[in-house]
């Protein structure tokens, strides 16, 4: 029990001690985690609504005719990378405008003769398939026109795999720049007790007993540094996305709420395995040294 006393009242006075440099640890390692998890939370959100979109994906081929319709579907319906065919008649496309448009529905009668086409809808099974569909589509005479939003959804995961990419850079620059402040300041913590060590394995101190004062110190700077990023994206996320969902509806949030949750999960677990690593090698580096025979 004497043992584990010493332990949590020297960590803590280690982590007093030099509170300045504490301080600095820790904006530093909140900075980090702050920028790894904000990196996350955008590639994330913008990877499902690529796949949100991908899975609403339709392609609109218009023909004048009933007869053109049923001769499209016909050469279409072998196509494996189509999972869907519809087609709208053009007064169904009028009721479907009407519903849209709601309260001003009268307006659709301003336009006299129904002017809608044949509507042929086409679901693909992933958005990278939409090309080589719409040039088949495009080679057929009985189409008149084309409509789709495959670029879209083709440029969004681009964009999510650039984000990752970039995401993935923060991470390792981050973590080698948190990492150097953590060894440092543990470095300083023991160089600041170096007498009290050598004295303490002189006696018969074991390694682990020196050692671990240091390395819950470097912990517990981790763990504080990933909570106060956590609670930084949190307010964060709450402003930003308050402020897209007014302008930008169709970017609100897409993460679940476990997902998040998950996220906040892995910066702590993070943080706390980065204070373990750095003060760990930073005391073992030193006590090594210090215990080397004369």
């Amino acid at each position: 029990m004497g043992t584990y006393r010493y332990v949590v009242r020297d960590t803590l006075r280690l982590f007093f001690r030099h509170w300045g440099l504490s301080l600095l640890t820790l904006v530093t390692a909140a900075s980090v985690f702050f920028l790894v998890g904000a990196s996350s939370l955008l590639a994330l959100n913008i990877r499902k609504i690529a796949v949100n979109i991908q899975s609403d994906l339709v392609i609109q081929a218009y023909a004048s005719s009933e007869e053109a319709v049923h001769h499209i579907i016909d050469a279409l319906k072998d196509n494996r990378d189509i999972a869907e065919l519809k087609y709208i008649s053009p007064q169904e496309g009028l009721d479907r405008l009407r519903a849209k448009m709601g309260a001003q529905s009268k307006a659709v009668t301003l336009l006299g003769d129904n002017p809608l086409p044949w509507t042929i809808e086409i679901k693909v099974r992933q958005a990278l398939l939409v090309t080589s569909i719409v040039k088949q589509l495009s080679g057929m005479s009985e189409i008149d026109d084309l409509m789709y939003s495959g670029a879209l959804a083709e440029r969004l995961v681009k964009l999510s795999s650039l984000i990752s990419k970039i995401a993935l850079t923060v991470l390792v620059i981050a973590m080698l720049v948190s990492g150097l402040v953590f060894y440092n300041t543990i470095r300083i913590s023991i160089y600041s007790r170096r007498q009290e060590i050598s004295v303490m394995l002189l006696v018969g101190s074991t390694r682990s007993y020196v050692a671990s004062p240091f390395v819950l110190n470097g912990m517990l700077l981790g763990l504080l540094g990933a909570v106060a990023a956590v609670i930084l994206l949190h307010y964060g996320q709450l402003h930003v996305m308050g402020t897209i969902d007014a302008v930008l509806p169709f970017l609100r949030q897409q993460l679940q709420w476990r997902e998040i949750v998950l996220l906040d999960q892995v910066l702590l677990c993070a943080g706390v395995t980065m204070g373990w690593l750095c003060s760990f090698v930073a005391v073992r580096h030193y006590i090594k040294n210090a215990a080397a025979p004369l």
